[in-house]
């Protein structure tokens, strides 16, 4: 996720609390390793999150004032300028409710559902999606789903369009019985490739930025794709472990299942979740040298303008989604400093 001279001027002088926080929380936590990257955000976040959030707020049937007041907490619309903050202005605030709707049906819809209800429920959703289903105006996921992807049509109809599968492999992942069983490491990465929705990020982030890459040339990105989406699970697993335990205890005995980098490890090596945190954060910081090297291979073999921007747009996505993860209230209230705690 240091080619770009230009963009360094931009993450220098974006000084949102968001990033602030971050580096706050960084200081204090000794056990994290310097990062290679530097995360930046998108100028408009503030603008499109009021705006999102305000919809939302809306229209999402919150089932109380505390669910509401966790929703605006969380920020996931400050994550996703965190995730892509080079997107084109009148693009942003697409992705942005695109993701904020995938956090919602996950967070308030799935974690309380069998796996065969949750495909069923995510089934019902992909038509909409594609346009080619009317949505029930009573219910608002339907009718979000489909005007959201309508909106994003109107404007770039193509790149919309190859969106679809990818999200529709996202949304499939996440009541994949595969989650619900016994994973060695690499099993779970493989998984966790299409649940963290890297074919998603990717495909939003080319049509926020304007960026057509050939077929030919998404292949050459791949290595650089995967390693990016090992670097955005594990961040994601450090920060979420205990929101996920939490979950395990109250949620439905499969939606709510405990999937996790965290406890592969510390089961696996025999130590505890602190220490495997740990551990994992070390290897994040190498997916990160990891990223370097592979993105100069590539520049050697194929140096265009677009592959430039589109590795640059991974490194943001990690740094921006580590930002995110450490300050977020959606993951920070039962984090309890446990990266110097015991298991």
């Amino acid at each position: 996720m240091d080619c770009f001279a230009p963009f360094l001027g931009r993450t220098a002088t974006w000084t949102g609390h968001v990033l602030d926080g971050f580096r706050r929380s960084n200081a204090r936590t000794t056990h994290i390793p310097r990062s290679l990257f530097v995360a930046n955000c998108h100028p408009k976040v503030e603008q499109v999150s009021r705006e999102v959030d305000e919809y939302f707020l809306e229209h999402w049937p919150f089932p109380s004032e505390r669910s509401r007041k966790k929703f605006v907490a969380a920020g996931f619309s400050r994550v996703t300028c965190l995730y892509f903050p080079l997107s084109k202005h009148d693009r942003i605030g697409h992705a942005c409710r695109i993701l904020t709707l995938l956090f919602l049906i996950d967070a308030d819809v799935l974690e309380d559902m069998s796996f065969d209800e949750g495909a069923a429920y995510n089934e019902k959703l992909m038509p909409l999606a594609r346009g080619i289903k009317t949505p029930d105006r009573s219910i608002p996921v339907e009718y979000m789903m489909y005007d959201f992807w309508q909106s994003m049509r109107q404007t770039d109809e193509k790149m919309a369009n190859a969106m679809l599968e990818p999200m529709f492999e996202f949304m499939r992942s996440q009541t994949d019985k595969t989650r619900g069983k016994e994973m060695g490491l690499g099993e779970y990465f493989r998984y966790r490739e299409r649940d963290v929705g890297r074919a998603l990020l990717s495909g939003l982030m080319r049509f926020c930025m304007c960026i057509d890459l050939s077929k030919e040339e998404i292949e050459l990105v791949r290595n650089i794709d995967m390693n990016c989406s090992k670097h955005l699970s594990v961040i994601n697993d450090i920060w979420s472990l205990e929101k996920e335990l939490a979950a395990a205890k109250t949620g439905h005995e499969e939606g709510a299942v405990l999937c996790s980098s965290v406890c592969i490890v510390a089961d696996e090596a025999s130590i505890s979740y602190s220490a495997a945190k740990r551990t994992l954060y070390v290897m994040c910081r190498e997916w990160e040298s990891a990223h370097v090297e592979l993105t100069s291979s590539l520049f050697r073999r194929c140096d265009s303008a677009s592959i430039r921007s589109y590795v640059k747009g991974l490194e943001y996505q990690m740094s921006g989604n580590e930002a995110w993860s450490k300050t977020t209230a959606r993951y920070r209230k039962e984090m309890l400093d446990t990266l110097g705690a015991s298991r």
